[in-house]
C-alpha cells in the first residue's frame, strides 16, 4: 500500500505543478512564510504583489516605499524562473556583504520553511551560487567588475538600485544580451530625482495602485498628505495616534483594519500612456501598509520638519518618492547669478606675479581642467571660508595630451594643481614629478574629518587623501550663498553647467544606522570634481606663498 500511495502523491504533486503556470500561483503553493503573516504564502495584506509577480514585460521597475512586501518578490521571481521556467537568475544586491546576508538570511530561511525548496536545491553551501538541478541562482554585490562578468542569464534581478554603482546596470544588462528570453526586474526605494529608480522608473508607465472606495465608490488612491487627516502637532503629541486615512475623493474616513476588504480587488492603472509597454513601472507607499498606521506616518512627518535627513526618510521610506532638500543641488539660477563678465581669452598672469591661482584636473580616458584665481579679503586658519574664487579658464585633454598641463602650468603661473591621482596613475605622476612641490596627485577617503588632508608620498610623488563629502560642500557651497562666493566666466559653456547640476546632496546610512551626508551623480560630473580640486589646491598654494607646513597647519 506504501508504494501506491506514494504513487498517488507523485501524481497529484505532478497534476499540481501542471497547474503553477504563474509566479504568483506557484509562489501561493510553494512558499512558507514566518512572522508577521505565518503559512502559505499570500497577497491578503499585500494585494499589490500579485500583478508584479505575474508581470510578463521584459522591464519591470517597482519604486517603493519600505516593507511592502516587494523584495518578497524579486525572491519568488527568482525561485519560480528557475523552478518552473529552468532558466538561471541573476540576483545582484549592493555590495557582497549584503549578498552574503541575503544568501544567508533571505534565501536560506525560504528554504529552510519550505520542504519543496529544499528538496529543489542541490547545492546550496556557496553563499553566492546554489543550483537547483542544472540551473543556478547567482548571487551578487554590485561593486567590482569581475563580480558580473561571466554570468549568461535570462533573467536579472536588481535589489536596491539607488544603492549600487550605477555603472553596475548597464554591466549586469550585458549579462542577458545572448539570450532570446530576457526579463529584468529592478527594485529599489528611491533616493533622489532622476537617480537610480527613479530614472528608470520615468521611463516606464508608471503605474498607481487604484482601489474602489467603500464610501463612495470612486476609484481613487492613496497619496499623502490628500489622504491623511493628521492629528497632533509635534513628535510627542500623543494625539498623533488618532490621525486617520481618508478618501480623497469624498473626504470621509477610511479604517485602517479594514484595508484587506477594500483593497482587495484593487487594480494598477498605467498614468504613463506613451511608455513602451514592454517596461513597466509601479509605485507603492506605505499609506496602503496594514501593519504601520497613520498615526506612525504622523509621526514621521512631523519628525522631517526642520530634519533635512529625517525628511529624506520620511520621503523615501514612507512615500517611496525621491527626495531633494533645499539648496541641495547646483541650479541653473545658482550659475546665472555667479556670471560676471570676465572670459577665457582674459590675459594670462604676469610672470613672478602675486595673482594665486590653482588648477584642478579630473582625468580619466577625457581630462577635465579648472584653472582657478584666488581672491583673499584676509588671511584666516579657513582660507577657503573666506576666499573668493574666481574661474578663469577651463578645457579638456585626451589620455595622450598630458603635456597640456605643463602649459598650463606656464601659462597661468600656477601655483598649486592638484590632480586626480587615477586612473593613469603613471602619467599623473610623471607630471607630479615634473612640477615637484606644484603638484599634489588626490584620492578621496572615508575617516577624514572636515576639509582635513592627509598628506604622504608614494613613488616619489605626493598624495593628498581627502574626504569627498567635505570638499564637494565646499566648492559647491559657493554657489549656494548670498552673495555667491565664486565668479564665473561669461562664456561658460553648456557641458560646465550641466556637470556643476548633476552632483546632488543627499544622506545615506553609516554603519550604525545614522544619517550621513553624501553626494550622488545624476549624470556626467568630470568639471565639477576638476572644481573641487582646484579647491584642495587653495590651502596647499597659500601654504607655499607663507612657506608653512601643509600639513601641520591643515
Amino acid at each position: 500500500m506504501s508504494k501506491i500511495a506514494d504513487a498517488w502523491d507523485l501524481l497529484g504533486e505532478g497534476l499540481e505543478a501542471s497547474n503553477l503556470v504563474t509566479c504568483s500561483r506557484w509562489a501561493s503553493k510553494r512558499r512558507e512564510m514566518g512572522a508577521p503573516f505565518p503559512g502559505k504564502y499570500g497577497w491578503k495584506y499585500h494585494p499589490w504583489v500579485r500583478e508584479i509577480l505575474d508581470s510578463q514585460a521584459s522591464f519591470n521597475y517597482a519604486m517603493k516605499a519600505a516593507q511592502l512586501g516587494i523584495t518578497e518578490v524579486a525572491i519568488n521571481r527568482a525561485l519560480f524562473v528557475i523552478d518552473r521556467l529552468r532558466r538561471d537568475v541573476l540576483y545582484v544586491l549592493p555590495t557582497a556583504l549584503n549578498a552574503s546576508d541575503f544568501s544567508k538570511a533571505r534565501f536560506n530561511t525560504a528554504l529552510a520553511l519550505s520542504d519543496y525548496l529544499k528538496r529543489l536545491f542541490t547545492d546550496t553551501d556557496t553563499v553566492n551560487l546554489k543550483r537547483a538541478g542544472a540551473n543556478s541562482l547567482y548571487i551578487r554585490g554590485s561593486r567590482g567588475d569581475s563580480n558580473l562578468k561571466s554570468i549568461p542569464v535570462s533573467d536579472l534581478i536588481l535589489d536596491e538600485v539607488d544603492e549600487m554603482e550605477q555603472k553596475a546596470y548597464l554591466l549586469a544588462l550585458e549579462r542577458l544580451s545572448g539570450q532570446v528570453e530576457k526579463h529584468v526586474w529592478a527594485i529599489s526605494t528611491p533616493t533622489i530625482p532622476n537617480f537610480g529608480i527613479h530614472k528608470l522608473y520615468q521611463g516606464s508607465t508608471q503605474e498607481h495602485f487604484f482601489f474602489k472606495c467603500p464610501r463612495c465608490n470612486k476609484w481613487t488612491e492613496f497619496l499623502w498628505p490628500d489622504c491623511v487627516e493628521i492629528v497632533g502637532e509635534t513628535v510627542h503629541d500623543p494625539r498623533c495616534k488618532e490621525s486617520f486615512l481618508k478618501c480623497k475623493e469624498c473626504g470621509r474616513k477610511l479604517e485602517h483594519k479594514a484595508k484587506p476588504d477594500f483593497l482587495r480587488d484593487a487594480i494598477w492603472e498605467v498614468t504613463n500612456p506613451a511608455a513602451d509597454s514592454e517596461s513597466r513601472g509601479f509605485n507603492i507607499n506605505q499609506l496602503y501598509s496594514y501593519t504601520v498606521t497613520p498615526g506612525e506616518l504622523v509621526v514621521a512627518y512631523h519628525r522631517g520638519m526642520g530634519d533635512e535627513a529625517a525628511a529624506k526618510e520620511f520621503s523615501n521610506s514612507k512615500l517611496g518618492l525621491p527626495f531633494l532638500g533645499e539648496g541641495a543641488q547646483v541650479t541653473d539660477d545658482m550659475i546665472d547669478r555667479c556670471i560676471r563678465n570676465h572670459t577665457t581669452n582674459d590675459p594670462r598672469p604676469e610672470v613672478g606675479g602675486t595673482r594665486l591661482v590653482t588648477l584642478g584636473a579630473d582625468q580619466g580616458k577625457l581630462g577635465y581642467i579648472s584653472v582657478v584665481e584666488w581672491l583673499i579679503p584676509e588671511y584666516d586658519r579657513d582660507l577657503n571660508a573666506v576666499a573668493i574664487a574666481k574661474l578663469l579658464w577651463f578645457g579638456k585633454f585626451g589620455e595622450e595630451d598630458w603635456g597640456i598641463l605643463d602649459e598650463l602650468m606656464r601659462e597661468w603661473q600656477v601655483l598649486a594643481a592638484v590632480v586626480d591621482a587615477d586612473p593613469n596613475i603613471n602619467e599623473a605622476r610623471r607630471f607630479a614629478r615634473r612640477f615637484w612641490g606644484y603638484v599634489w596627485l588626490t584620492r578621496y577617503r572615508k575617516g577624514l574629518t572636515a576639509r582635513e588632508m592627509s598628506i604622504a608620498e608614494e613613488d616619489n610623488a605626493p598624495i593628498a587623501q581627502v574626504d569627498r563629502s567635505n570638499w564637494l560642500s565646499c566648492s559647491l557651497g559657493r554657489f549656494k550663498v548670498q552673495p555667491p562666493r565664486i565668479m564665473l566666466p561669461r562664456d561658460i559653456s553648456l557641458e560646465y553647467r550641466e556637470h556643476l547640476k548633476n552632483v546632488v546632496r543627499t544622506y545615506e546610512k553609516d554603519e550604525f544606522g545614522n544619517p550621513k551626508l553624501t553626494y550622488v551623480s545624476t549624470g556626467p560630473d568630470h568639471y565639477t570634481h576638476s572644481l573641487t580640486y582646484a579647491e584642495i589646491g587653495l590651502p596647499l598654494a597659500a601654504a607655499i606663498t607663507e612657506n608653512q607646513d601643509i600639513t601641520k597647519a591643515y
